[in-house]
């Protein structure tokens, strides 16, 4: 009979009576939870490292005491948004509360259950992450929790200390309404005639964390005046959303500041504390109109942005989108009439003198052999492999790499170290002191930029869409893309701060090969092409036997195609960015084209860069086979070449409902892989006995501890990826790259290292 009792009284406590409450109403709040739960458990966003953001926190370049103080605040505010919310949408259940000293506190210590078990999960995740992944100390990590907890409790006795004072403001207020005592008690206790259908039964209830206490019964008392309390606390609890607002606007303003840009998990949890914030306060004051008047809020949204009263569409920077009667209609036929066999004619001269100015690097009586570099998506990932390959690559060949290639082309992160590197040797060959080997490049392109594009996107993106800044004449939105693009160049000291026409010269004299930004165009799955030169003839395939009168226009020459809208002042970081633009994470860059298209990843297209550099090598195939010994095709990817999932012994009912509609997207890069073996193989007929293809690939020394597919790197991942150089596979890719091009002459037979 007492264990009955018990569990009844457990069962009608109201710390279980809250928490059933919110699996049964307003479950949307609970997913920001389930997000957060399934993240740092590394269920949620795991292979892009969305567990490294709330376990690794990092703060100027660092994880420290300050980083997870800044995380702990973060958290703090994000529970306390929740509570707050909670409270105005539920306490009306729970009319006790009114009769008690602090109600609110009451309340978030009763409803405590979920952010308890949040805290304790994210310290003891951390705990794991920081001594197993990151190889840290005891002491250092019992420092970074003591930040943390410091953070937390922080926001705690700010918010209980506003409440506390407003405790006491309403007691003052109800003095001074109600005169004296007498009067006071013969309105609070005039029972009211109506039931409270919306109450809900409590028996007992936390009043401190040591003691509980019988919840008092409140019918005697006036349901008004219950209802009145209340409010009073919710008004107050309004002002406390209305606060964060403000920070989260002068947070905005201040991002063009390093110390402003707080860790990207805190930037998350910030972005979530404004929604459920903003969503509490909103169904409160609206009551039963918020749904229509919601609607009406985002059909005026809507209208505004057809008739470009509100436009924060991402803009590539450089480019004019101001004169729009001069933008270039984007159709098939249009297409079509720009891109003529003719203009293709003359790109392919201008590019055919670049070659032969390259080969006049070399001795007039020998033929060198000829290197097309292709570098995979990856995020920062693919970038700091690619410059760790490149780095290696170019030591082993006592510097010469970029003397013998003529194209570096691909997609997504891959090209953002391609592109670091090339300015980084172009650079050296000005005579500036570089060395491109050292070591302090490779930890410049890994070094964190999802921290500023989390947090713009959380305090730039929603908070003030509205911000934008000037470049050129033309005005451009401070958005995540403008973030990112600023990170990057105080990554990498400004070098890629350039404009496109600035490598015309460098590359039109062969001084530098050229390379060649992808994009992928959404409205038709084109290809956007970037280039300081004419590469229209990489736009439609060039068929020996034409049986069509029309040319099958299948990419798109940015420089030509957008020539009135400045192509040539592009800045090189927005080209980098338009082909690493993996979806959400970075913002659609829209085109001045009519009508308006946009572009995103390269990777959606070809994440490997190869259909570009196979037509390339096509188009000049005669010439090559004239004037090179070897056509030599470095790939270098971050991901292991036919790396398939196993297939299921058994498969349950989810995967029978989701996988007719996802499998493309799980084995989008395996088919590339296929469709591209494919076309290299026929390549190899246009080059008898002189192509060799070789590969070299990211390969984690733990399968299931792989670097993340993100912007953000620990120092694990890192150490990784530059161990990954050292493995059997590349090194003897190494080796046969170094034989080719010592020896500069053609490799006959089958050689069994031909494709590593």
């Amino acid at each position: 009979m007492k264990v009955k009792l018990l569990l009844i009284k457990t069962y009608y406590s109201f710390p279980i009576q809250l928490l059933l409450l919110h699996f049964r109403k307003y479950q949307v709040l609970l997913v920001f939870w389930i997000i957060l739960f399934s993240t740092i458990n590394g269920g949620f966003a795991k292979v892009f490292g969305g567990d490294a953001l709330f376990l690794a926190p990092e703060y100027l370049g660092k994880v420290n005491f300050y980083s997870t103080t800044l995380l702990g605040l973060a958290t703090g505010m994000f529970i306390m948004s929740w509570q707050i919310t909670t409270f105005i949408l539920h306490t009306g259940r729970f009319k006790f509360l009114a009769t008690t000293a602090q109600p609110f506190f009451k309340y978030c210590l009763n409803n405590s259950i979920i952010p308890i078990l949040f805290t304790i999960s994210i310290l003891y995740k951390g705990w794991e992450y920081q001594r197993y992944e990151q190889l840290n100390t005891v002491p250092d990590t019992l420092l970074l929790a003591e930040g943390f907890i410091c953070g937390v409790l922080l926001v705690f006795f700010f918010c209980f200390f506003y409440f506390f004072n407003a405790d006491r403001n309403i007691g003052r207020r109800l003095e001074k309404r109600f005169g004296n005592p007498r009067n006071f008690l013969k309105t609070i206790l005039k029972p009211t005639q109506e039931p409270d259908e919306n109450a809900l039964p409590v028996h007992n209830y936390f009043s401190s964390p040591w003691k509980i206490r019988r919840a008092r019964n409140v019918d005697h008392y006036n349901k008004h005046y219950l209802d009145n309390i209340l409010k009073q606390h919710h008004f107050a609890a309004i002002i406390t959303v209305g606060c964060a607002l403000v920070f989260l606007v002068i947070l905005a303003y201040m991002m063009d500041y390093r110390v402003c840009r707080i860790p990207a998990g805190a930037s998350v949890l910030i972005f979530f504390a404004f929604l459920i914030g903003v969503a509490g306060a909103y169904s409160y004051m609206l009551q039963t109109w918020s749904i229509p008047i919601l609607l009406v809020i985002l059909f005026g949204m809507n209208w505004m942005v057809e008739h470009d009263w509100l436009d924060n569409r991402n803009k590539a920077y450089g480019l004019n989108y101001r004169a729009k009667s001069q933008r270039p209609e984007y159709s098939v036929n249009a297409l079509q009439q720009f891109f003529t066999k003719e203009r293709a004619e003359a790109d392919r001269e201008s590019t055919l003198e670049i070659l032969k100015r390259w080969r006049k690097k070399f001795p007039a009586n020998e033929k060198p052999p000829l290197i097309v570099l292709n570098f995979s998506g990856g995020g920062s990932r693919s970038a700091t492999w690619t410059v760790n390959v490149l780095q290696r690559l170019d030591s082993l060949l006592d510097g010469n790499l970029m003397n013998h290639t003529v194209l570096m082309t691909g997609a997504s992160g891959g090209m953002l170290g391609a592109s670091y590197f090339r300015e980084l040797y172009y650079e050296q060959q000005q005579g500036k002191p570089i060395r491109l080997t050292d070591v302090k490049y490779a930890d410049k392109i890994s070094q964190d930029l999802l921290n500023s594009v989390f947090t713009a996107m959380a305090v730039n993106d929603f908070i003030t869409p509205w911000r934008s800044f000037v470049l050129d004449k033309n005005r451009y939105a401070k958005d995540r893309g403008y973030a990112f693009e600023m990170q990057l160049n105080e990554h990498t000291d400004s070098v890629l701060n350039k404009k496109l026409k600035d490598y015309y010269l460098p590359e039109k004299t062969a001084e530098i090969p050229m390379l060649i930004w992808n994009a992928t165009i959404n409205a038709d799955g084109r290809r956007l092409m970037i280039s300081p030169q004419g590469i229209s003839y990489l736009c439609a395939p060039e068929y020996l036997y034409p049986t069509r009168q029309v040319r099958d226009i299948d990419g798109v020459d940015f420089g030509q195609y957008f020539a009135a809208q400045d192509a040539m002042n592009l800045r090189i970081t927005s080209a980098i960015r338009m082909c690493a633009t993996f979806p959400y994470v970075l913002p659609n860059t829209f085109l001045p084209s009519n009508p308006i298209v946009d572009v995103m990843d390269a990777g959606i297209r070809d994440n490997f860069g190869q259909q570009t550099t196979l037509r390339y090598l096509y188009t000049f195939s005669k010439w090559i086979n004239e004037n090179t010994s070897e056509v030599v095709y470095i790939q270098v990817r971050d991901t292991r070449k036919n790396d398939i999932s196993p297939i299921k012994k058994q498969k349950d009912l989810s995967d029978l409902l989701f996988e007719p509609l996802f499998t493309m997207q799980q084995h989008w890069s395996a088919m590339q892989d296929f469709d591209q073996d494919d076309l290299i193989n026929y390549m190899e007929g246009y080059f008898p006995n002189k192509f060799h293809r070789i590969i070299f690939q990211y390969v984690p020394q733990k399968q299931d501890k792989a670097a993340a597919l993100s912007w953000h790197l620990t120092s694990r991942e890192k150490m990784d990826i530059a161990t990954a150089l050292d493995n059997p596979a590349n090194q003897s890719a190494f080796d046969y790259v170094v034989k080719l091009l010592k020896r500069g002459a053609a490799v006959t037979g089958g050689n069994p290292a031909k494709e590593r």
